[in-house]
């Protein structure tokens, strides 16, 4: 005789167990919370895109160098991509569209679908963005590939910083997803099932 439990058996005892009840105060605090931080994090955002476009173009102004001109033009038209695409992605997670329980956890819900559609954007975009600045940065002050792929601005932002933003990005994107299904959990207890805010 085995005293081994069926895991079977334990598994469909832990989803027999009633799931954790919702606590409302601490829902709407947590998603007051979120609407400040998204709001904060959208203008230090803005702020230096600006920050780093002035310094671009400060610097171009100055030496008249043609690789500096470059990147201000490069800059501009990849902030030019990347805000609208920013915008669109995190539209509807602003702010519950009222108070009731039932806004908050669709915003909320959104908010971490919004995340996982927007990690892999996200991590093309940077890629894109790396290839295209290589690519043009080569076709138009040539030399060797080898001078161009080891610069210390590719060295920093592509060789090291790429894979810490797709780590750092698919990491969130996880967490996420998670949160995700602890929140369709609790918006099932309401009784209307996992619904999407729009």
């Amino acid at each position: 005789m085995s005293i081994r439990p069926d895991l079977g058996e334990l598994r469909q005892a832990w989803q027999r167990q009633p799931a954790a009840p919702l606590d409302v105060a601490a829902l709407h605090a947590q998603v007051r919370a979120e609407s400040h931080a998204h709001q904060r994090a959208l203008w230090v955002a803005a702020a230096l895109t600006l920050v780093v476009l002035v310094l671009m173009l400060g610097r171009a102004v100055i030496t008249q160098r043609p690789e500096a001109w470059f990147g201000v033009a490069w800059t501009t038209l990849f902030v030019a991509l990347v805000w609208p695409v920013s915008l669109w992605l995190s539209r509807g997670t602003w702010q519950p569209r009222d108070e009731s329980t039932l806004a908050c956890l669709d915003v909320s819900i959104h908010r971490a679908r919004s995340v996982q559609a927007g990690a892999p954007v996200g991590i093309l975009l940077y890629g894109v963005g790396l290839a295209s600045a290589v690519l043009m940065r080569r076709q138009l002050f040539g030399g060797q590939w080898e001078d161009v792929l080891f610069s210390p601005s590719l060295i920093l932002a592509g060789w090291l910083g790429g894979p810490v933003y797709a780590a750092g990005m698919l990491w969130y994107a996880r967490r996420q997803r998670q949160r995700l299904e602890v929140l369709q959990a609790l918006r099932g207890q309401l009784g209307e099932g996992p619904g999407d805010p729009g």
